[in-house]
């Protein structure tokens, strides 16, 4: 079965291919009559999809989540593309390509972590130094953080995107402390790489991105702090004061408690560390929003509840003047957008 991927679907088109149901629920429609709601996904992106014959023998047989191979039509139903699901089977995990049903970093991973290690190793504080080898050199722990997602399904949410967003914190909180000298730069450098280190625990990534049961009850916050305990823990006389600041920019990272943050910041490194990791957050997904052209028009994307507000593409113009700044994304910026996300 050649692979038609979600991204490729268009309304009124006969579907026959592999997807992930990352749900599978048995359902009844107001008439009485069973059907079977999924959401079926692939590494460019998620579907729902319906089937109305034969929902509680189908439901039965793919046994909840997991690989499966569909046919169907698709049709639009509230200005969303759906599947019309006429067929339905459990597929193995041995009888596909994984690469099919998970998105990847479009960036060198290797390349990334060098880069990474490169502006850690440049600490200068001997205890927080030490700390960063002692995490550099975990080669289990480092080759789970090169590979896991930053997110299940908002920023980074690819393999390696932990990766990516790690770096682009650490760059940024780097140029920062260039301008603010008054920042302490070691602990921040350090804060930023431990930042989201939970994430290695948080999220499970076979054939999708979910969240483990430590991810579920936990969060990554407490999660991170306990693996920062255990390397503190391998040191000899680590510095009381460095553990409860490292321990506080991880708590606090997501800034109000509302957005899952444990504490609020409250310090200046904390406060910093806080709106980068916010920034470069939106800016990846605002990326992707303004990359995805099925989504609004030529102009603007549709409203984005998460920002309140829709964004603003660029005029048409741009795209025959690609030198003038045009306010808003030029095509070259939507093309290297669609490059990274492929």
């Amino acid at each position: 079965m050649a692979k038609i991927y979600v991204s490729e679907i268009e309304p009124n088109q006969e579907v026959s291919s592999v997807f992930v149901a990352t749900e599978s629920q048995l359902r009844t429609a107001r008439n009485g009559t069973p059907f079977l709601a999924l959401k079926l996904k692939d590494k460019t992106g998620e579907i729902v999809g319906r089937m109305w014959e034969n929902a509680v023998e189908a439901a039965e047989a793919i046994s909840g989540k997991g690989l499966v191979a569909v046919r169907g039509r698709s049709e639009t139903y509230r200005n969303e593309i759906q599947l019309n699901i006429h067929e339905i089977s459990p597929v193995s995990v041995g009888d596909v390509d994984r690469t099919d049903f998970l998105p990847t970093c479009p960036l060198n991973t290797g390349e990334l972590f060098d880069r990474l290690k490169t502006l850690l190793t440049s600490v200068k504080r001997r205890p927080l130094y030490a700390l960063v080898l002692g995490f550099l050199g975990d080669r289990e722990l480092m080759n789970r953080f090169k590979l896991a997602p930053a997110a299940k399904s908002m920023h980074h949410a690819y393999l390696g995107g932990l990766l990516e967003h790690t770096l682009s914190v650490a760059s940024l909180t780097n140029t920062i402390c260039s301008h603010y000298p008054e920042l302490d730069r070691d602990l921040l450098l350090a804060g930023a790489f431990l930042h989201d280190i939970g994430k290695v625990e948080e999220y499970t990534y076979d054939l999708s991105i979910d969240y483990s049961t430590e991810g579920r009850l936990l969060g990554h916050m407490i999660l991170g702090v306990d693996i920062l305990e255990q390397k503190i823990r391998a040191l000899k006389n680590f510095p009381e004061q460095d553990a409860v600041l490292l321990k506080h920019l991880i708590l606090s990272h997501h800034g109000e408690a509302q957005f899952g943050a444990v504490k609020t910041p409250m310090t200046r490194e904390a406060f910093v560390l806080h709106h980068v990791d916010d920034l470069d957050a939106k800016i990846n997904t605002l990326g992707r929003l303004l990359a995805d052209t099925r989504d609004g028009d030529d102009s603007w994307t549709s409203y984005q509840p998460m920002f309140a507000r829709y964004f603003f593409r660029g005029f048409p113009e741009c795209a025959r003047a690609p030198d003038q700044d045009c306010g808003g994304v030029r095509e070259g910026q939507l093309t290297l957008w669609q490059n990274r996300q492929a």
